[in-house]
């Protein structure tokens, strides 16, 4: 499970709140919906930091996948291969 770990306690025991109800939505409006009204604040500029803190934790903790780990990890010219090699096999694919 994802800990947000924003600075702000009172934000991140909100987040593990939300975290809870996420699964019971079937799309993001009906999510989008129930967050309005669970907000408290008025201050967008606050909540758009917290939401882009929580975004921005998220996407530093999803495991990267295999081949990215492995183009970070190559030469500029074995990135290039690699990519082209990839990008031939999609077509052939398609």
């Amino acid at each position: 499970m994802l800990n947000p770990n924003t600075g702000d306690a009172k934000m991140d025991e909100a987040y593990q709140k939300m975290l809870i109800y996420t699964s019971g939505f079937d799309s993001f409006e009906e999510f989008y919906n129930y967050f309005l009204k669970q907000v408290t604040t008025d201050d967008k500029d606050y909540l758009n930091k917290w939401l882009l803190k929580v975004l921005y934790v998220n996407l530093k903790q999803t495991k990267k996948h295999k081949f990215d780990e492995l183009l970070e990890k190559v030469s500029a010219e074995g990135r290039t291969q690699l990519e082209s090699w990839l990008d031939n096999e999609l077509k052939k694919e398609r």
